[in-house]
């Protein structure tokens, strides 16, 4: 809430009571009105004012790709080397679970870098963990009684310290608080906190696990207020001696769409001087993404045997191949690059009368029905 400039940090409770109206606004008012523009931080991925939310399985660099966004955030120097910060700022950064030596050498190896460029004193980066409490142990998160004041409180001191919102980051979800993963109803106090700072103008990202097939684990309503979803993925690939390598994949991206959205692979490499750099590709070769354009632009007549004719590879891998693309988002994106915003209904369409191509809903009546169902 601003009065005047200044933030006032008031519980929920206390401004309803204190809410005599309900206020509203004509269209013609509305044209005229003065509404401050909200800035893109990580442009176009992350806003002002807004939510996301980074998960993955255990270990697989979560805490990597997440601090490596935090220093970028509040250096102003790119995000993987491919996205600009448009608007860097303050970051408090609230971690419920890694060793504090292990968080401290982890930024270290990722500022090294760019380390010469700047103070470390003047690097806005502020860090809570276990080992700074009492009893190493931090009170859950949800707790509106006293933990929430403390930590909106904590939030309101950096940022008049440094005159500008901040970027708040919970890492993890499942270390910090202790609610009921698939009660909507629990996650209530921590939605309640996620709007108020919202609407201060700060940023909010929290850290999740998924479940064991790869789902999103939790309450709907969690997903539904986020402006973004980054989910992290082991290439099917995968050797374990490669190390820290995964695929990015936004599952929900609300400020931006195209190619800004489409998924890409990440591996961590790490020099004989312990200095942190990204390697970034495309997860997707050329070939598949010819196969999906075609596969795409011949709906609703095209069939794998005319792709298999085309393309000289067999009808098994070019359904493993569309099924790929279905999961990682690929299919999406060109639907909507070839359709615009009909894509959906056009493809609803294709599945009710032609019985093939790519269902995204999964109706008993398409799956027993299908020919060529890629999944």
């Amino acid at each position: 809430m601003q009065t005047n400039g200044k933030a006032i940090d008031l519980p929920t409770e206390e401004i309803v009571i204190k809410q005599k109206t309900f206020p509203s606004c004509t269209l013609g008012e509305l044209a005229v009105m003065d509404i401050p523009k909200r800035k893109a931080i990580i442009d176009p991925l992350i806003m002002e004012g807004s939510s996301m939310e980074i998960n993955g399985g255990t270990g697989i660099g979560k805490t990597w790709f997440t601090l490596e966004m935090l220093c970028s955030i509040a250096t102003g120097e790119k995000f993987l080397g491919k996205y600009e910060i448009t608007n860097p700022r303050p970051v408090l950064y609230i971690d419920g679970e890694m060793p504090f030596d292990s968080i401290r050498d982890r930024v270290t190896m990722i500022m090294a870098r760019y380390i010469y460029k700047y103070q470390v004193s003047k690097i806005p980066i502020h860090f809570s963990n276990p080992f700074l409490f009492e009893n190493n142990f931090i009170p859950k998160i949800n707790d509106t009684k006293v933990t929430q004041t403390l930590i909106k409180d904590q939030i309101k001191r950096i940022s008049d310290i440094h005159s500008s919102p901040i970027f708040v980051c919970f890492d993890n979800l499942s270390c910090l608080t202790d609610y009921k993963e698939n009660d909507n109803d629990d996650w209530t106090s921590m939605l309640d906190m996620y709007t108020f700072l919202k609407h201060e103008g700060h940023s909010i990202c929290h850290v999740h696990h998924v479940g064991k097939g790869g789902q999103q684990r939790g309450a709907s309503r969690k997903h539904d207020a986020l402006d973004t979803v980054i989910h992290l993925k082991r290439p099917e690939e995968y050797d374990a001696s490669e190390g820290a390598v995964f695929n990015v994949r936004f599952d929900k991206h609300r400020h931006f769409a195209g190619e800004y959205a489409r998924s890409f692979k990440c591996a961590i490499k790490v020099d004989d001087n312990n200095k942190v750099s990204w390697d970034i590709s495309d997860y997707k070769d050329v070939a598949s993404e010819e196969l999906l354009t075609a596969y795409c632009m011949g709906l609703p007549d095209i069939t794998y045997t005319k792709l298999e004719e085309e393309f000289g590879i067999s009808k098994s891998t070019i359904g493993r191949t569309i099924k790929q693309c279905v999961k990682n988002g690929l299919y999406k994106i060109k639907m909507e690059e070839i359709y615009g915003d009909e894509w959906l209904n056009y493809d609803k369409l294709i599945n009710k009368q032609t019985k093939k191509g790519v269902a995204l809903s999964n109706t008993k009546e398409q799956t027993e029905t299908t020919q060529e169902m890629p999944f």
